[in-house]
């Protein structure tokens, strides 16, 4: 048709600017849960190089027990085992032009700087979680009422189901215990706040576990100021944490994808140590400002305490799938 219309330009477009919204949204963030249950290691800053050794006492060798009224005290000796972490460097950046940065409506340092901090987040619950993930002990689903330990950090087992109460069971009783089903037996793992052990746990693992009348929830709870980040409830001596960051649990591994991951730990599993606490900085403008950018920077490490091979204890069972 003739005259003047709004779908072309030409005719009647221009005669209106689109309007743009004064709200940014950012992108959806998973939750982060692993960060918050390393134990700091004191006395770690700058200039102590990148290295941190820690010592590991065992049991007496030789238990002891009654004597006679003419026998000598026996005697025995404990054994010491080191440690080592390696602290590295962890980053990102985003580089700008001082054109954007002087023509664009919103503030692009703060746009850039959010995104950033996610991604450090992201970063550093990650890189816990992958630590966890290496201990020597695992267990996976076999069946409903079934499933299998491996103690020397390769999985051979591919689950054929995913988590639910008895496999809590299990996983619980062994760590009590230090007895791990048929193949090997250690120390028992302490809990972790000493009465329950606790387990993070993908969306999916925690299904099985929810669906059952046993699974305490957090509304129940007694104490609520004593919930941890991410607490969804209770159960058999364990306290679970859900997590959605699928880069450090996968919701799906195992024959037709049927288990989610979870890791179940007691007392002191990882250790922290930073010479350069995670910060945010802003890079030195160069050619004159046209040329900006936001980082995000670390100098840390994380490492795990116990080794079930050397140690014969391992303070993190990691359910798993080949």
């Amino acid at each position: 048709m003739a005259g003047q219309v709004w779908s072309m330009n030409a005719t009647g477009g221009y005669l209106a600017n689109p309007k743009l919204s004064k709200t940014l949204r950012n992108a959806t963030q998973p939750m982060y849960k692993f960060r918050q249950f390393t134990r700091m290691e004191k006395a770690i800053g700058k200039g102590r190089g990148d290295t941190v050794d820690f010592n590991k006492v065992s049991n007496v060798q030789t238990t002891g027990g009654t004597i006679s009224e003419a026998s000598r005290i026996p005697e025995t000796n404990i054994l010491l085992r080191r440690g080592q972490l390696v602290m590295s460097e962890y980053g990102n950046s985003i580089p700008y032009t001082g054109k954007l940065d002087d023509l664009s409506e919103f503030s692009v340092d703060n746009m850039i700087t959010v995104a950033l901090r996610n991604d450090m987040a992201r970063v550093m619950d990650t890189a816990v979680a992958t630590k966890f993930k290496e201990s020597d002990v695992s267990y996976t689903p076999t069946s409903a009422s079934a499933g299998t330990f491996d103690l020397d950090g390769t999985v051979n087992t591919s689950a054929t189901a995913n988590l639910n109460v008895f496999h809590v069971k299990e996983i619980v009783d062994a760590m009590k215990t230090g007895i791990y089903g048929a193949i090997g037996t250690g120390n028992p793992v302490p809990p972790w706040d000493g009465e329950n052990y606790v387990a993070i746990a993908s969306v999916k693992a925690l299904r099985g576990i929810k669906d059952d009348p046993d699974f305490e929830e957090v509304v129940k709870y007694a104490d609520p100021e004593r919930l941890l980040t991410g607490e969804v409830g209770r159960f058999y001596g364990v306290r679970f944490i859900e997590t959605n960051n699928t880069s450090a649990l996968s919701n799906g591994v195992g024959s037709s994808s049927v288990l989610g991951e979870a890791i179940f730990f007691g007392a002191d599993p990882v250790i922290e140590a930073v010479a350069v606490a995670e910060e945010i900085r802003a890079k030195i403008p160069e050619d004159y400002g046209r040329s900006k950018g936001v980082a995000w920077y670390a100098l840390l490490g994380f490492e795990n305490v116990w080794d079930f091979s050397t140690d014969s204890e391992d303070h993190i069972v990691v359910v798993r799938s080949t």
